[in-house]
């Protein structure tokens, strides 16, 4: 399991549109009219904070940062899909479309996207059961001219007629685009087995049926009615965050912000239990479309966010969720019962909670998943009889202390959701603290709580690929039955010391001095260079934290020899994480992760977080590369796992099929799902094993050590991963890394999907991997990503899934088109390609400085934290290749190459680009007829065999 998460989604309006809302009006500016509170921050936190609240009730949070190198908002408004009238399902969800398609100001229907998309921003929504969150980032000057037209959309939107029409095709795209999931699909069954009368037993996506016009209710009326009631200051929250000081920031959210309507709308609730009495227990079997094997215990509970000084369900969810020695999930994989188990709240704000226990089980386990809710009950009642410790609290308290302290800089656009929606949840003097507190140990709380964790007051939610079901649930047709479970029996008392609460975690830092900055040269030095071995290190003078990152590359002949080498060295490496997870838990933790992933070369090895123990932890890890234990029942099933989420991606949506086949449509050594699949079935233990004994000899090892380290300590480090990852004198790898550079013809590929949508990706490499023609293709996917997306989808409402831009493959510059259709052919979405290319003369470069600004803006951005600016060194030495000189300056020449983008080059570019002769078409069905001229892909290794290739470093 990876342990690094954390660590390291011109057009006129027809005269008579209908606005609603006021007109922008001057709010008072008098701070006497405010409320204004200064949040707790963390003391590494360089941003100033300002919570305000406005006249009109509405609450802000300011927070300038001089540095930044994105501006960013949300603004979260507090209804969502749970106040959709009675037979107007998704109503909340389509309004949220409907906002982005004009406003009484700025009323062409992508004037914000284009605004945003040229201002080097993105944006986005989303609408949840409570809450719909609406939020941008953009180039810091861009700023008051995005609050300004982000103000309008609480305001004065149009909903006009004609967009209504277009953008209820779109919701409903999304909703068939979805219908396969696997999650909603599940939710589906879910909504047919809790209280009719809880709002999260309705459909809260919406489709033609739901949002249809009827006979004297128009969904238009429907949405003016539900905007009006429910878009009140009062219930919004808006985040800002800039290079403006707080006092600058403050005057153009009153100014804009102030004339937001308030109707003075109570908070939302409902007092409605998710399960009805006669609901619980119960155990829901359903059918799912992927190879999923889950157990999902789910408890209603009362909501604990009143609770957050000393968070209850967060105790009780790292006790049983805890992953160490003896833990319930120790014992469940001892017994072949499952591979990985996650809990804790699933908070529905004013609509209640649940606990969540979810078990991924193994084929055993999924036969005897009353066998896996036998130990999940053990684990309960050992935390009733053991788990009321003061000094389990006082160990949370201490590492969110330590977390609190030591913070990094989160990214504009996280940063800025998370906190809009703390505001509606926390404290005004907490909202950025609230997550660290653990102010009061409630041993009471907590066995309060317990009363709920019991086998009656549960709902068993279990998917099963096979079986017979007897009902099914609408809309997304997900079969399944529902079953009374058999009265409880507890685990034999026999096997209850087999599980024991965690103990007192040794991975917590203790020393946490940050060390003097030593002379250093402004790139990374090559400290060790030798044949099988080199290490490049840099102290950290930036952030100053006491954090550091380690990463090794270790290339191998064995784990480079072909299919037989890769499926080997992915069985491997996740035999390894397997084996080290009970150890590295509570690193983990204590902000100290880790990973090992197998690549075509070999192994990448990544150590980040703290690093008061990474030489410890690194030492630990070390030692199972290289002497696993490599159990046979553990291999029977992390290589089932592995082979099920392989399988899995068949079931992904149709685009993302299509993309995850450019890789080994073009590249060598690369394989399909399928021929994956068959090699890991093929390959036994004594396979691994012998590759345990081999992959080593021969070996070539670059490492990197960056933060908070001495140069003695990072050669100490090095001197480590010599001693047991290089055998002998480095070999040759076998075979030779290559991409194919498609010069004539244009090829084709269908891949079958299992999904009734249409879907198509049209894949234009560039001429060749130099500075311009990387320069030329950044700003030529800047300037179509915003025409592309409002001319098929906000247009022609091709699909839900419309996006253009970037994607190179083996780092050689290439772009992508891609739409998923529910209507619309693979043949007909190629038409509408190629129409939109060759239209594209008429309006590329019109705004050729704006796009390149904003396309050079990205690229000088600073890294905000020291993972971001450890992985910008790493990709410029991972990119020189074995024995290659490293190029730390590549930005910088790709900035020069930048300034010298002008109109005909580009206009050229483009033309050269997208020549059909260079295109690789991946489709849902064929596209071309004869006597088109094209190379139809049947057999992609005999393709691949043929030339041109760019041979990979």
């Amino acid at each position: 399991m990876n342990r690094l998460a954390g660590l390291l989604w011109p057009f006129a309006l027809v005269a008579t549109a209908f606005s609603i809302g006021v007109s922008a009006v001057t709010a008072p500016t008098d701070d006497s009219a405010l409320r204004i509170v200064s949040p707790a921050k963390s003391p590494s936190d360089p941003r100033a904070y300002r919570y305000i609240t406005l006249p009109n009730q509405m609450r802000v949070l300011l927070v300038s940062d001089p540095n930044t190198e994105q501006a960013a908002a949300s603004m979260q408004v507090a209804v969502g899909s749970a106040a959709d009238p009675e037979g107007r399902e998704g109503l909340a969800h389509f309004l949220e479309h409907m906002l982005f398609l004009g406003t009484e100001k700025y009323p062409e229907p992508d004037s914000y996207q284009q605004f945003i998309s040229k201002s080097g921003g993105s944006h986005n929504a989303y609408t949840s059961l409570d809450h719909t969150n609406y939020f941008f980032t953009i180039r810091p000057e861009h700023l008051p001219q995005a609050i300004a037209r982000f103000a309008e959309f609480f305001k004065a939107p149009l909903f006009s007629a004609d967009y209504v029409a277009r953008e209820r095709a779109a919701v409903n795209a999304e909703y068939l685009a979805k219908i396969q999931d696997d999650g909603r699909r599940a939710n589906a069954v879910l909504t047919q087995v809790s209280n009719p009368a809880h709002p999260s037993a309705r459909f809260s996506v919406g489709n033609l049926d739901t949002l249809a016009d009827r006979k004297d209710d128009s969904v238009r009326d429907a949405l003016l009615a539900f905007y009006a009631e429910h878009y009140s200051a009062n219930r919004m929250a808006l985040v800002v965050l800039g290079r403006e000081s707080l006092d600058d920031l403050q005057t153009q959210v009153v100014n804009h912000y102030g004339g937001v309507p308030n109707h003075d709308r109570a908070p939302q609730q409902n007092d409605a239990p998710l399960f009805l009495p006669d609901q619980l227990p119960r155990e829901i079997v359903y059918q799912p479309l992927k190879q999923l094997r889950e157990l999902r215990l789910m408890f209603p509970v009362p909501a604990s966010g009143t609770y957050f000084r000393e968070k209850p369900l967060t105790q009780l969810a790292n006790m049983l969720g805890h992953e160490g020695r003896n833990s319930l999930l120790s014992a469940l994989k001892r017994e072949g019962l499952a591979e990985a188990l996650w809990a804790g709240e699933s908070d529905m704000g004013p609509y209640g909670s649940t606990f969540v226990i979810s078990v991924s089980l193994t084929e055993k386990g999924q036969a005897q998943r009353a066998r896996t809710r036998q130990w999940i009950f053990a684990a309960i009642e050992l935390i009733r009889q053991q788990g009321l410790e003061a000094w389990r609290f006082e160990e949370l308290k201490q590492l969110a202390e330590i977390n609190f302290r030591f913070q990094d800089v989160r990214n504009p656009s996280s940063l800025v959701q998370g906190l809009a929606s703390a505001m509606h949840r926390y404290p005004p003097h907490e909202v950025l603290r609230a997550p660290y507190l653990y102010d009061e140990f409630d041993a009471g709380l907590l066995a309060m709580y317990l009363k709920y964790l019991t086998p009656e007051n549960a709902l068993s939610l279990v998917s099963a690929a096979d079986g017979q079901f007897d009902q099914r649930a609408p809309l997304y047709g997900t079969p399944y039955k529902v079953l009374t479970p058999k009265p409880f029996k507890p685990l034999p008392k026999n096997l209850l010391t087999q599980i024991k609460l965690p103990a007192p975690n040794p991975f917590i830092p203790s020393r946490l001095q940050v060390r003097e900055v030593a002379d250093q040269g402004q790139f990374p030095e090559l400290m060790i260079n030798e044949p099988a071995l080199r290490m490049w290190f840099k102290q950290d003078e930036i952030f100053r934290l006491p954090r550091s990152v380690i990463r090794v590359q270790l290339r191998s002949p064995a784990a480079a020899n072909g299919l037989q080498g890769r499926v080997q060295a992915d069985l491997y490496a996740a035999m390894v994480l397997d084996e080290l997870n009970e150890y590295s838990y509570p690193a983990f933790l204590a902000g100290l992760g880790f990973d090992i992933r197998a690549t075509a070369r070999g192994f990448d090895i990544t150590v980040a977080g703290y690093n008061d123990r990474q030489g410890l932890l690194l030492t630990e890890i070390l030692e199972a590369l290289i002497s696993p234990r490599l159990e046979p029942a553990r291999f029977a099933n992390i290589r089932a796992e592995i082979m099920r989420r392989t399988e899995n991606g068949d079931r992904q949506p149709p685009y993302i099929q299509l993309i995850r086949q450019l890789v080994p449509t073009m590249y060598q050594p690369a394989w399909t799902a399928e021929e994956l699949v068959e090699a890991m079935a093929n390959t036994g233990l004594a396979d691994v094993k012998r590759f345990s004994r081999s992959f080593v000899y021969g070996s070539q090892v670059d490492m990197f050590a960056y933060g908070n380290l001495l140069p003695a300590e990072a050669r100490q480090l090095a001197t480590l991963v010599g001693q047991q990852l290089v055998r002998g004198a480095p070999k040759p790898l076998p075979g030779q890394l290559k991409l194919l550079t498609p010069t004539w013809g244009g090829y084709e590929r269908q891949v079958d999907v299992k999904h009734d949508d249409h879907a198509l990706v049209m894949y234009h490499q560039a001429l060749d991997d130099s500075d311009a023609a990387r320069a030329h293709l950044m700003v030529l996917a800047q300037s179509i990503r915003a025409p592309f997306f409002n001319s098929l989808r906000t247009e022609q409402q091709l699909g839900y899934v419309v996006f253009a831009g970037q994607m190179p493959v083996a780092d050689f510059p290439g772009l992508v088109l891609v739409v998923q259709s529910p209507s619309a052919s693979a043949p007909q979405l190629r038409a509408a390609f190629e129409d939109f290319i060759d239209n594209m003369p008429s309006w590329l470069a019109d705004d050729l400085p704006a796009q390149r600004a904003a396309v050079m803006a990205e690229l000088e951005q600073k890294p905000r934290n020291l993972a971001e600016q450890a992985s910008r060194y790493w990709d410029d030495i991972a990119a020189a290749g074995p024995g290659g000189k490293v190029d730390f300056v590549r930005r910088q020449r790709l900035l020069k190459a930048l300034s010298d983008v002008n109109a005909v080059t580009l206009r050229t570019f483009a033309y050269q680009v997208f020549d059909p002769q260079r295109r690789l078409l991946l489709g849902t069905e064929t596209t071309v007829k004869a006597p088109e001229p094209v190379v139809r892909i049947n057999d992609v290794h005999a393709f691949k065999a043929q030339g041109p290739h760019y041979f990979v470093p």
